[in-house]
């Protein structure tokens, strides 16, 4: 029974890691030392952006192997560093509680994340900040700053219906260039293309694309390839929504 309850743990614990914008090669290794110093004789773990599978022999070197889809994904370097964190205390204290593992587990899953108005603000600023690093004047960043913050408050939304990555993405596109735009035309800006930029800038897959070089670096080819066409599906998704709104508003105003 306990080497089920070590295979659930481990593949657990490799989930958390992809599904909050973790790498293939710290999943597994998460995966491979939580066994280890949760007593299994062996362990090794093959994961992918869409999978994890862990195998494990027990003391008498019969071997066990469970797997897991991963569905969602999104970004939440807190959870990985706790379970970081609780991985390395693994390997140094040894555990003999995993009811205890399991619940520690369930509470970093389940442990908040940034509040609504925060995670809103902050995509304001994104854009404002990106906006004064391009050479923006100070009313292009204030409306950088509009727009990111409304763009947060719509993927916050949209995110309740679970589309997918590239549907997010030309919503997203869209609805900045649409905006930028409109602002143009109002005659609050003289220019929109590098307000256009700073607010898409919040959106950009930056974090998928790094993680993407990192496994291909660490040997991961195909996680790395995976994660590499992953970013460049939304960064067309990016480009085509940018198209299409310009081409909408175009025809609108004409």
């Amino acid at each position: 029974m306990y080497i089920e309850q070590i295979m659930e743990i481990a593949i657990q614990a490799g989930s958390m890691v992809l599904e909050n914008g973790g790498e293939t090669y710290r999943a597994e290794e998460t995966c491979v030392r939580m066994a280890r110093a949760m007593g299994a004789a062996h362990a090794s773990a093959f994961v992918s952006p869409t999978l994890v599978m862990v195998s494990v022999q027990d003391k008498d070197c019969r071997s066990h192997t469970a797997m897991r889809r991963i569905t969602t994904r999104t970004v939440n370097l807190r959870k990985i560093a706790l379970l970081n964190d609780l991985s390395h205390r693994l390997v140094k204290h040894g555990c003999n509680d995993l009811a205890k593992v399991a619940r520690l587990l369930e509470r970093i899953d389940d442990s908040p994340t940034h509040g609504f108005w925060g995670m809103v603000l902050m995509g304001g600023f994104t854009g404002f900040f990106f906006a004064l690093m391009f050479g923006c004047s100070l009313v292009q960043a204030l409306c950088a700053f509009a727009i990111g913050f409304l763009l947060r408050i719509i993927l916050l939304w949209i995110g309740k219906f679970n589309l997918n990555a590239f549907i997010v993405s030309v919503v997203s596109g869209g609805f900045i260039s649409v905006a930028c735009q409109i602002i143009y035309v109002l005659g609050i800006v003289p220019e929109s293309v590098q307000m256009m930029t700073a607010a898409l800038m919040q959106v950009v897959p930056g974090l998928a694309l790094v993680n993407s070089i990192r496994d291909l670096i660490s040997g991961d080819l195909s996680s790395g390839t995976a994660r590499l066409m992953d970013a460049f599906m939304v960064a067309t998704g990016l480009s085509v929504g940018s198209v299409l709104g310009l081409l909408v508003f175009s025809h609108v105003v004409v």
